[in-house]
């Protein structure tokens, strides 16, 4: 079979796995099994393990198989992020009756993770066009005329911000 068939076969079938090499599919099992990037990569036959990851890692075929493989054992297991969510509470509520606190923050923490509470913020800064000018006109000075500058008038710098949280977009 030619890669343009593979290819084919992939997108008719739903499957992209099909589209993968045997150490690919090796490599996205690894990760499915809970093995690190490199760890994958060298249990795939990878000579060089890092750097193959890295690679492997920003072709858009094994996002595409390592989610169809996850949907795939979701569906096999009857499993939602609702049941898992649910057994964490569970949990937690049982190492609360035990007095085991770091079992409860533990739980918590993996809550946390599923809830994407630890996903970096995102910060936007919005600058006009007069802000824009001035910042240009402030770039073009000298270190000794910037601190010339603000001995004179430490309050000549005016600015205004605004904060934006990510799920008020």
């Amino acid at each position: 079979m030619t890669r343009n068939m593979i290819s084919k076969a992939s997108v008719a079938t739903g499957n992209p796995l099909l589209s993968l090499t045997d150490k690919q599919k090796m490599f996205v099992d690894g990760l499915l099994r809970g093995q690190t990037q490199t760890i994958a990569a060298r249990s795939a036959g990878y000579s060089d393990p890092s750097i193959a990851a890295n690679r492997l890692l920003k072709m858009s075929k094994i996002h595409e198989g390592l989610a169809y493989l996850q949907r795939k054992y979701e569906k096999s297991s009857q499993m939602t992020r609702k049941k898992v969510m649910d057994g964490l509470l569970e949990a937690i509520d049982m190492a609360k009756l035990q007095a085991e606190p770091a079992t409860m923050v533990n739980g918590w923490r993996e809550i946390g993770r599923m809830c994407g509470y630890y996903a970096a913020e995102k910060r936007v800064i919005d600058i006009n066009i007069t802000a824009r000018r001035a910042v240009d006109q402030l770039e073009t000075l000298s270190d000794a005329e910037l601190l010339e500058m603000i001995d004179k008038d430490s309050d000549m710098i005016e600015g205004e911000f605004a904060e934006v949280f990510a799920g008020a977009q």
